[in-house]
């Protein structure tokens, strides 16, 4: 079994850039790539000062990733989400409310849908924490899988 990151390493070159402080701008440390870090991430930041940093952002261009002690820094918490490369098991679902989940073994949330060209705008009744990029969500209808698409 290899963790994503040693995964990624195999294929990814790794290039030193700034971990900084989103309220501060301070920076904080440094990290191998910007890349292997994910919105919501405590673990890995290898940062001290005692209290836990969570991956608020990241600019891909300038290889940086943005961190906050904050965990209901408004940057973790989502609203909306545009999903592409959608696909439905069998037609296409009419615009009203689903289940969503948006992580492996995470509970269902309930969720508005609503279809836009080049992809599907899902709109959570409550925010949703740390809802990445390239995430997949899975769509529902009860217990009945409708489909899903990857977050962009």
């Amino acid at each position: 079994k290899v963790g994503i990151r040693d995964f990624l390493s195999l294929y990814v070159e790794q290039k030193s850039g700034k971990i900084i402080d989103k309220k501060t701008g301070a920076t904080l440390g440094y990290h191998d790539g910007a890349i292997f870090y994910t919105l919501g991430q405590r673990h890995g930041l290898e940062l001290g000062g005692g209290l836990p940093y969570y991956v608020v952002g990241k600019d891909m261009d300038k290889n940086e990733v943005y961190v906050t002690t904050d965990l209901n820094d408004r940057s973790l918490w989502k609203n909306i989400v545009t999903l592409v490369n959608v696909h439905w098991i069998n037609e296409t679902p009419i615009e009203a409310e689903y289940s969503i989940r948006v992580r492996h073994r995470a509970p269902l949330v309930k969720a508005h849908l609503r279809h836009e060209e080049g992809g599907v705008i899902v709109e959570f009744t409550n925010p949703e924490r740390a809802v990445a990029a390239g995430q997949s969500v899975v769509v529902y209808d009860g217990d009945v899988c409708l489909g899903g698409g990857i977050v962009v």
